[in-house]
């Protein structure tokens, strides 16, 4: 919350996500209200909940029961502005296109969400053109390890494929070496925003590397401008 404070001139997503989802209840432990609540104050702040599709094979209807909890909270003042739906399928195969136009449009007609709301998919990878069809506002096209992460070139030219907008796109850079310097973090941002808009990068790794943030951060943040 203080780092938020501290950079207004950056906009941050925070991703919440109670029990791998909304958690079954009809809004979360009095644990995450004054913090959601404080989120929603800040104007460079948008609070967005966690969905996993599991690539699509996720039964559509408990995703959209999860999109309708989340708009639910809308009535305990903590609403959001919208949902992070992860792990979606990246192929234009079966019925996969129209699973995302499904939950996506979900989104969009649900009352609750605070405006403007933020849909974004991630694949983790670049997805077929045709999966951006029904538009997200953000794709997440390369979620992994830093040392796997693709040349800027290589993104560009799948980019250019998808017939998007830099700021439509995101990258998600994990287990970035700990010994890494200034200047070559600063490498990382710059081969990054010449593609993305959206970024966020830790060198935390294993299971539990997005439950808390890199100690870092403030580095990183203060190398992005």
């Amino acid at each position: 919350m203080t780092i938020i404070i501290k950079h207004p001139e950056i906009n941050f997503t925070v991703i919440v996500s109670v029990d791998h989802g909304p958690s079954p209840f009809a809004w979360p432990s009095g644990v995450y209200l004054d913090p959601i609540k404080r989120l929603n104050t800040l104007p460079n702040a948008h609070t967005i909940g966690y969905i996993d599709t599991a690539y699509g094979s996720r039964d559509s209807d408990k995703v959209r029961k999860d999109i309708a909890t989340y708009a639910g909270w809308n009535n305990s003042n903590i609403a959001i502005s919208g949902i992070f739906f992860d792990h979606t399928p990246a192929e234009d195969v079966d019925d996969s296109r129209a699973y995302l136009k499904n939950v996506s449009a979900t989104v969009r007609h649900s009352e609750g969400f605070l405006e403007p709301t933020l849909v974004v998919h991630n694949p983790g990878k670049m997805p077929d053109a045709n999966m951006t069809s029904y538009h997200a506002d953000v794709t997440v096209v390369y979620e992994g390890e830093y040392k796997e992460m693709p040349a800027r070139d290589e993104i560009k030219a799948k980019l250019c494929e998808l017939h998007g907008r830099r700021e439509d796109y995101a990258e998600i850079v994990h287990s970035v070496p700990g010994n890494i310097t200034r200047g070559g973090m600063r490498k990382i941002i710059n081969d990054v925003r010449r593609n993305v808009e959206w970024l966020f990068i830790t060198d935390r790794m294993g299971d539990n590397k997005y439950e808390w943030y890199s100690n870092r951060l403030e580095e990183f943040l203060d190398l992005t401008f």
